[in-house]
């Protein structure tokens, strides 16, 4: 058996998909950006294409505060028919004033990318930027990680990556989650529930709101576990808007139970960067936030021609 921080990065962290090298996440990055492409081109850009023919020119990115870089990799895919020098790395310290990204060829392709690529090195950046704040605030006593509440999909997952926190499911077949809706749809019935999905995935967690629903999910795992044919798996309970204290009382009864050791434990719901520390020494392995793929604020940025 991992040891149990082991075990919360194979359960959570999908980062070594997140590659422009992985042909899946190729694929997605290239199909993003040509949905980005055809709404923001169209047909052209008019005042461009107006005003300047066939002149080569040289710009550069420059970044307008301090932060994490990401998203470099995305903007190769988007210019790479142009000369680029990177001047920094994904997941590099920046402050205001460097120079990101040295750029020379046709002023029309520059001009007309201009917000395409902005607009993807601010965002994943200040994603970046923020998850790298919030961990700070933790000081390494809990992970972080993302929800599947994003704008960008795969693209936010990676840039919460970049920023220190783990991608959590990058997609519905990523994982089992039993959550509320399936609880409600099954009468609440753990036991059938459980024993129904517990060779589907290697990956299988279980959302409680409760006490009862913790000690109920819980005992279920222990004794699923006692089969050898699922010694590979991993269970973990996720614990949906309950208070901090809450789940403290729930964790140390778990463990005066002898109900703990088999199973990982995350906090999510109502949880953000005002409340987040309240966390970190309730017992849990993991805090997933929604808000830090849904409520980003971008890092700025600009493209300045030399």
């Amino acid at each position: 058996m991992l040891p149990r921080d082991k075990l919360v990065l194979e359960f959570w962290d999908r980062k070594n998909e997140l590659s422009i090298k992985n042909r899946e996440y190729a694929q997605f990055a290239n199909h993003l950006m040509e949905i980005l492409f055809n709404q923001d081109i169209n047909k052209g850009d008019i005042t461009s294409n107006s005003l300047i023919k066939n002149k080569e020119i040289t710009a550069a990115v420059v970044a307008k505060e301090e932060g994490i870089v990401a998203g470099l990799e995305e903007f190769y895919l988007i210019n790479k028919d142009l000369k680029l020098k990177f001047l920094k790395k994904d997941g590099n310290k920046i402050k205001c004033g460097d120079i990101l990204i040295e750029i020379s060829g046709n002023a029309d392709k520059i001009l007309e990318r201009e917000r395409i690529s902005l607009n993807l090195l601010q965002r994943m950046s200040g994603i970046a930027t923020n998850v790298n704040k919030l961990n700070k605030k933790l000081n390494d006593k809990i992970k972080l990680a993302a929800t599947r509440k994003t704008l960008w999909g795969l693209l936010d997952k990676k840039a919460v990556s970049i920023g220190g926190g783990l991608t959590h499911r990058l997609n519905l077949n990523d994982g089992i989650i039993i959550k509320d809706n399936h609880l409600k749809i099954l009468n609440n019935d753990f036991e059938s529930i459980i024993n129904s999905i517990k060779d589907k995935s290697k990956y299988i967690e279980m959302e409680v709101e409760n006490k009862n629903q913790a000690f109920d999910a819980a005992r279920i795992i222990t004794e699923i576990k006692k089969d050898k044919k699922l010694k590979n798996s991993l269970f973990a309970i996720m614990f949906d808007k309950i208070p901090p204290n809450e789940i403290k009382e729930i964790i140390n009864d778990l463990k005066d139970k002898k109900l703990y050791d088999n199973i990982l434990f995350e906090a999510s719901g109502n949880i953000n960067g005002n409340n987040l520390t309240d966390y970190t020494d309730c017992g849990v392995d993991v805090i997933s936030m929604g808000s830090i793929t849904n409520s980003a604020k971008i890092l700025n940025m600009s493209l300045e021609i030399r």
